[in-house]
Formats: C-alpha cells, sequence, structure tokens
C-alpha cells in the first residue's frame, strides 16, 4: 500500500519527488500545473521529504522516535546541500553564496521595517468582489418575499408541463396537472411551496443548486424536480423550462432578454449525491462559499444522516464566520419528526444544531406550514446577509396542504406563529376568544398539527398553540408580543414529541427564562433518553398519545370505550 494509491481512484498520474533535490521539486510542480492547465485534471505530487523538529519547534522528536530523529540531527539542510552542489558543479562561488544570503537579510529586514511602521491585516478579504454589498450582520428586519399572483401563474404553468413527445410516469401525471392549476385550486403543501419558491427565484435570476441523496424524486416522493420519460428514461426539468434559459459561463446570462421577450431565467441544478454526507455536504459547503447569489442546497435522505457530516458542522458551517470572515449561505434540508420509524430515521438532532448557536451565526427553522416554508426559501436570497440555514423539514407533512396560495403574494416569514384559532388564518372558519384561554402551548414543528388535530376533535377551545418556527436566532420580542394577547395567568408549557434532553425545549426555555422572565414553563415531552426514539412503532404510538393527550386530553370516545379503556 502507498500513500498516492488513492489516485489510482481517478486514473491521475502521481509524480515522485525528493524533497532534497530543489530543481527536481520545481520541475515536479510545473509538470503538474502545465498538466492541470492542458487537460483540465488531477495530478498528484508525493513529495518525499523529513520534518525537521516535529510537530514544531519546541517538540522533542527523540521521545517516540529516538533512531529517525538521530538521523535527521546528523543530515546537512537542504540549504546548505544545493549550495554546497553548485559550488561543486562551478554554478557559482562563495563571493555568490555571500552576497545571494546578503540580498535575503537586507529584504527581510525591509519587511520587518515595513510592517512595524506600517502594520495592517494579514487577513485578505475572503468574500472578495462577489460579496460587495453583503452586510454579514444578521437581522430580524423582513425581507421583501411576497410575489404578484401573475409571477406565480408563469411558474405554475411551467411545472405544470412536460414537452410534447415526452411520456409522464402515469402516477406524476396527476402531480403535474395539480401544479399547474395551483393558483386556482388555491391550496398548497410544503412540496409545492418548495417549487413556487424555487420558481421565483430563478425568474429574479438567481441560479440554484440541490443536491443529495434522491433529491430529484424526493426520498418522499414530494419533490420530483427531474421527470424521466417512462419509456426513454430521459430527464427533464421543469423548472428549468419556465422561460427561455440564461447560460452560466457564457455571453448569455440570466436576466438578458430572451427570444420571447422576458429576462432569461436562472438554472436549477439538481443532483442526485451518494451515501457520503461529510464529502458531499463539504463540497456544497465550499460552493456556497463562492457564490452568495447562487442558493445552494444540501438535503439528508433522512435528518439522522447529517450525523456523518458533524466535522464539517462544528468546524465550518458552525464557526467558519468568526472564526475566519468566511461567510455563506448554505441550506440544509434534514427531513425530521417522530413517526414510528425507529432511532435511525427520527431526529436530525436539532439540539446539537443549537448548542453550536451563538452570534448569530446560524439560523435553525423547523416550518409548519406551506406559505412559511415558501417565504423561508426567498427570504434566505433576499436579504443583504447570507447565514446557513438549518431547517427541519416534516416528513408525513410534506405533501399535506397547510396554506393557500394568496399568502405567497403578501405577507413574510414569521419566526413566531399565533394561533389561527384565535387570530384567524388557513383553514379557520371562526375565531376563538383569547380571554377564556387558560393553557397555552408552545411549540415548533410537526407536532403543532397533531396537538391542533386533537384539540379540534375534541371541541378544546381553552388553549392556544403558539409556534416557534424560528427557533435561532430567537426572537424574544415577537414572542412576547403574541404571549401578551393571552391571559396572564394562562399556564404556559413547552410540548416537544422529542426527548427532553434532545429538541428545542432546553434551548427555548432558557430563553424564556433568562431572556423574557418566564419561570414556570411546564414540559411536556418524552423523558431523557440516549436514544433518539424508541425501535417499536407500537411503543411510539403510545409515547405520542401520551404527550398529545396530556398536552391537549384523551381521544374522543368511540364505540363506547375511551382511549384510556
Amino acid at each position: 500500500m502507498y500513500c498516492t494509491d488513492v489516485a489510482k481512484i481517478i486514473e491521475a498520474p502521481v509524480l515522485h519527488v525528493n524533497g532534497e533535490d530543489p530543481e527536481a521539486v520545481v520541475a515536479a510542480a510545473k509538470i503538474a500545473a502545465e498538466f492541470r492547465q492542458r487537460f483540465k485534471k488531477d495530478v498528484f505530487i508525493d513529495l518525499q521529504c523529513y520534518r525537521k523538529y516535529g510537530h514544531n519547534e519546541q517538540d522533542e522528536t527523540s521521545f517516540t522516535q529516538p533512531i529517525l530523529a538521530s538521523m535527521i540531527k546528523k543530515k546537512k539542510s537542504v540549504l546548505e546541500q544545493y549550495q554546497q552542489r553548485l559550488l561543486d558543479e562551478g554554478v557559482i562561488n562563495q563571493a555568490d553564496i555571500q552576497a545571494i544570503k546578503l540580498r535575503m537579510d537586507e529584504a527581510l529586514e525591509r519587511a520587518q521595517h515595513t510592517i512595524k511602521s506600517n502594520p495592517h491585516d494579514p487577513m485578505i478579504d475572503p468574500g472578495s468582489s462577489r460579496w460587495v454589498g453583503q452586510s454579514h450582520k444578521f437581522s430580524f428586519t423582513p425581507a421583501e418575499t411576497a410575489v404578484p399572483m401573475e409571477v406565480l401563474e408563469e411558474v405554475c404553468g411551467g411545472i405544470g408541463r412536460a414537452p410534447e413527445g415526452f411520456k409522464v410516469n402515469r402516477k406524476l401525471k396527476p402531480l403535474l396537472k395539480s401544479r399547474g392549476e395551483l393558483t386556482k385550486t388555491g391550496d398548497i403543501s410544503y412540496a409545492d411551496a418548495e417549487h413556487l419558491a424555487y420558481g421565483t427565484l430563478l425568474l429574479e435570476g438567481y441560479g440554484i443548486r440541490i443536491s443529495g441523496q434522491d433529491c430529484r424524486r424526493g426520498t418522499f416522493s414530494h419533490r420530483h424536480a427531474v421527470l424521466r420519460d417512462a419509456d426513454t428514461g430521459e430527464a427533464f426539468t421543469p423548472l428549468n423550462s419556465i422561460r427561455e434559459m440564461g447560460v452560466i459561463g457564457t455571453e448569455i446570462a440570466p436576466g438578458t432578454i430572451g427570444g420571447d421577450g422576458k429576462p432569461r431565467q436562472g438554472r436549477l441544478c439538481v443532483y442526485d449525491s451518494p451515501l457520503s454526507e461529510e464529502s458531499v455536504l463539504g463540497f456544497d459547503y465550499g460552493y456556497s462559499l463562492a457564490d452568495p447569489d447562487m442558493l445552494v442546497i444540501w438535503e439528508a435522505q433522512f435528518g439522522d444522516f447529517v450525523n456523518g457530516a458533524q466535522v464539517l458542522i462544528d468546524q465550518f458551517i458552525a464557526s467558519a464566520e468568526v472564526k475566519w470572515d468566511r461567510w455563506s449561505g448554505l441550506v440544509m434540508l434534514l427531513p425530521h419528526g417522530y413517526e414510528g420509524a425507529g432511532p435511525e430515521h427520527s431526529s436530525c438532532r436539532i439540539e446539537r444544531f443549537l448548542e453550536l448557536c451563538g452570534n448569530d451565526n446560524m439560523q435553525v427553522v423547523y416550518p409548519t406550514t406551506a406559505a412559511q416554508t415558501f417565504h423561508m426559501f426567498r427570504r434566505q436570497m433576499k436579504r443583504d446577509f447570507r447565514k446557513p440555514l438549518v431547517v427541519a423539514s416534516p416528513k408525513s407533512m410534506l405533501r399535506t396542504n397547510t396554506s393557500h396560495i394568496s399568502e405567497l403574494t403578501e405577507g413574510t416569514f414569521q419566526e413566531i406563529l399565533d394561533d389561527p384559532m384565535f387570530a384567524g388564518g388557513y383553514g379557520v372558519e371562526k375565531t376563538l376568544d383569547r380571554k377564556k384561554v387558560s393553557r397555552v402551548l408552545v411549540c415548533s414543528g410537526k407536532i403543532y398539527h397533531e396537538l391542533d388535530k386533537r384539540r379540534r376533535e375534541i371541541g378544546r377551545a381553552d388553549t392556544a398553540i403558539l409556534r416557534v418556527e424560528q427557533v435561532y436566532p430567537f426572537h424574544k420580542e415577537l414572542l412576547g408580543q403574541v404571549l401578551e394577547r393571552y391571559p396572564k395567568n394562562a399556564e404556559l408549557i413547552y410540548v416537544q414529541e422529542e426527548p427532553r434532553n434532545m429538541g428545542s425545549y432546553l434551548f427555548v426555555a432558557d430563553r424564556m427564562e433568562h431572556a423574557m422572565g418566564l419561570k414556570d414553563l411546564v414540559y411536556i415531552g418524552r423523558p431523557t433518553s440516549s436514544s433518539p426514539a424508541v425501535g417499536s412503532k407500537r411503543v411510539h404510538k403510545i409515547e405520542q398519545e401520551k404527550i398529545i393527550s396530556e398536552a391537549i386530553g384523551p381521544e374522543p370516545e368511540s364505540d363506547g370505550a375511551s382511549s384510556k379503556d
């Protein structure tokens, strides 16, 4: 086995060179650079050399490698060896050596004098010209994310059709039809909102990149961003056919006027990737550093799989801004939710991301409606700063209608959502009286829909359910404003389906207590656990029912028996 055997994977050439031969090293570097430039392919240099002082000048290598350290200590330096070689070959003489040393010493002295008299930050602008206009400072100021209905109609027209002669899979024909008619039917799901957000951004000239396992189809068959001809297998991407496309990298660019008289649209690049989270997320993170005008998205097949990329998150995504002034608008879509699928397919580990939150370094969001999803994606590109966005996307709710399309033509993303049963909103025919509320539930994510469903089933009008849609940065002012609408003596309860030591409870409770002075917050959820979830679907249902029953009430009786019986 050899260290450069990995090069065989991609059939790249390997140049082995002796580090004690400076001329050979220079030659190898030139060959490698020219090869790369001419053939646009990778090339390896295997530099055979040694480290004189070990890890650093204070390291004592003889502690662990006494023989090797002794051999290195006796060796002349590369400079001395090369100097002697040139003398032996008659290339230079002693006077030349002294002149070269003098020039080097004088250059170093000048450099030291310059830096002392005119000190400066050695860090170059990491964003360069691409990032001009970005402030890099987080703000709760809403971005203008609403779009006119005629724009949505144009997007729906594009995502609801296939080319002439393209044979759409029979199971997807109803999907295309429904997407084409969204502006008429009105009801939209997370999947619909995602497509509409992408389409409107593309029409505004933004590029979009999505990668991840099954992300073209969507692990839960909700996206279908790329269609396949049922007979030929030919690929077709509807979002790239709304208008004429501006080809990136040529004289034609998004925003230029096409033959139809309209500005050309941006390009959606969507790729199914291997189950190698660390490498793929690392690549997409790097992509996001280079281009703030492209919406770069990585999607885990299940949110749990992000565990395989934890090093990237800790070392770069969460901390690169404060460590190195490197900015990123990377979006991570992490399917999350407790549905009895076991400990490896339930949790994207929201608590881990929250533990890494500080200095407004990233956003952790768990949207519960299609409208929120639409505005969330669009605001990621419409604001004058970029922060990584972690999205816990609800698996079971991806195809459920939760908004009306009119909500996309107005409004913005809301970090805190009031209860529509009391504030009015989608699916509510008659609003309830806030004065009669005796308990206020605070939650995040899809558990809201289960709580609301039970509340409607048993007709409980004394319980309000507030949603923390963005857990970080935590909008305490907005939550305080919403809470003030309800009686002060109402019992305040935090409900989550994750174990007590996971999810967002401890994070939110800490801020509600210390930043808002709310100290009597009751917890309802799973008890502390070392595993994200149980492995039995039957036990999961028992646990989930206990949470819903404790927060809202038991299931309504049927056939003469209650759920308790």
